[in-house]
């Protein structure tokens, strides 16, 4: 309706709260969502409603197993619901950018971590374990394929010895 506030989803805060439980995260008792203004294509709203501050789910920890037998754990920020936004679609048209809606507007957990992370391998065995426990909570089917998980990737160019380069996206 417009006009109408958004209203939570209750099935989604569940879910949150089942998967911060499996991540061996904080539970916040206090929550806050803020509406993130900014335009691009695939955001027809021109905003979307997620959250920073006062995430559902706080510090949790995922330990990735090696084949030599150590393991390491990779630390999370926090897990937080937003609403998703839109696809661009580049190879369709070498010409063009589409743009697939369907997704907009639907809800989504984001899980994010430290910096922890220093190679391909860690990366691999981390988006594997991490998908195995939402796969085990049920609360994801893991199907990459369909989107249903994605994983955005950060890296820290720089050469050996220097200290890290400043957090961009």
């Amino acid at each position: 309706m417009p006009g109408m506030l958004p209203v939570i989803n209750e099935f989604c805060v569940k879910q949150a709260i089942k998967t911060g439980i499996g991540l061996k995260a904080k539970i916040n008792h206090y929550s806050v969502f803020d509406r993130k203004n900014y335009f691009y294509a695939d955001l027809p709203q021109g905003y979307q409603i997620s959250q920073y501050k006062h995430p559902i789910v706080g510090e949790g920890v995922v330990t990735i197993d090696f084949s030599n037998g150590e393991s390491k754990d990779i630390r999370i920020v926090r897990l937080h619901l937003e609403q998703d936004a839109g696809k661009s679609l580049h190879d369709q048209n070498p010409a063009k950018t589409y743009v697939d809606l369907n997704r907009s507007g639907v809800a989504l957990m984001e899980i994010v971590s430290e910096p922890d992370l220093r190679s391909a391998e860690e990366a691999a065995l981390y988006i594997t374990k991490l998908r195995s426990i939402l796969m085990y909570l049920d609360v994801c089917d893991g199907n990459m394929q369909e989107g249903s998980l994605r994983a955005d990737v950060n890296i820290s160019v720089r050469k050996p010895g220097e200290n890290y380069g400043t957090r961009c996206e």
